[in-house]
């Protein structure tokens, strides 16, 4: 077992006095359970989900993860509650990634894997609150000080790729519509990464997603180096993803990487699109535009 591997590890915080942010990298963990409990009634669509025994196998990768690729790797879930220790507020599975140092980027990626608030809790602030408390624990977990900022990447429902019955059962589920929530995102701060990025298959039982939008906060800059986006999915999609396997050799994860790969070879950067003045185009309650996706609609101004 790496020495780097802590199965007992917990990693907390303290928010505004009064909330209390409490994390594991422990597949046996009450944490974990804790976590799932919320995270089960949030996310419904079934090749977005990962099923507890995913979670522990994501946990579990960080046995061999912590220098694989030659970079560090911390996979943490936490549950976010009141300081007094009442019932879990929300949530987060993130993976935290030190890419080194290169100049003008930050020296740490988060792949933000899932968030959520309890319904019964949102308008509060939680869901940005609980983005302050993962991007200080990725600093922790890498070893890098707390007050720098990480780069964040989450997935997002592309509503222009979603089937009818897929954006209904998930906005009834959620109480969100897929366009409301990414607007909330946006006004977080999140642009979308100009990139054909399709999730691999979480596991054998299920599908790869090609209708996510893959997004960027507090990136700076208007784009990410093609050699840095590379950098973090391949750190993604072999730990989180896939568990501890090689996604040179999926399918859907290695074809994304040698392209992103051919891209660094030229020092090509990859964009980042503001998406406010977009999402602020689409009428709620009306049918979407004709359009291939929401990269597209975007694109189309």
């Amino acid at each position: 077992m790496s020495a780097d591997y802590l199965p007992d590890a917990t990693w907390s915080a303290t928010l505004d006095g009064d909330l209390a942010v409490t994390g594991t990298e422990n597949p046996a963990s009450p944490i974990l359970a804790d976590f799932f409990a919320g995270y089960d009634r949030a996310f419904v669509l079934p090749d977005e989900r990962e099923e507890l025994d995913g979670f522990r196998d994501c946990l579990a990768a960080n046995r061999g993860a912590p220098l694989r690729f030659g970079r560090r790797h911390r996979e943490l879930v936490i549950t976010l509650r009141d300081a007094t220790g009442g019932a879990v507020l929300g949530g987060a599975n993130f993976l935290a990634t030190g890419m080194g140092a290169r100049p003008g980027q930050p020296h740490v990626s988060v792949a933000l894997n899932y968030l959520y608030v309890d319904q019964q809790v949102r308008g509060r602030g939680l869901a940005r609150k609980l983005m302050a408390a993962v991007a200080r624990l990725a600093q922790r977990a890498t070893g890098r000080p707390e007050q720098e900022m990480p780069a964040i990447f989450i997935e997002q429902n592309d509503p222009f790729r979603l089937t009818a019955e897929e954006y209904a059962a998930d906005t009834a589920h959620s109480g969100l519509d897929q366009v409301d929530r990414l607007a909330i995102w946006a006004r977080l701060g999140a642009r979308a990464v100009d990139f054909a990025y399709v999730q691999p298959a979480l596991s054998a039982a299920q599908a790869s997603d090609d209708g996510l939008l893959y997004a960027a906060l507090a990136y700076p800059g208007d784009a990410v180096p093609a050699a840095f986006l590379h950098d973090h999915l391949e750190s993604f999609f072999g730990v989180s993803v896939l568990k501890g396997g090689d996604p040179a050799a999926e399918p859907v994860a290695g074809a994304q990487l040698a392209g992103l790969a051919a891209l660094a070879r030229t020092g090509a950067q990859v964009a980042l699109l503001d998406l406010l003045a977009p999402l602020a185009r689409l009428e709620r309650g009306k049918p979407l535009p004709p359009a291939r996706s929401m990269l597209a609609f975007a694109k189309a101004g």
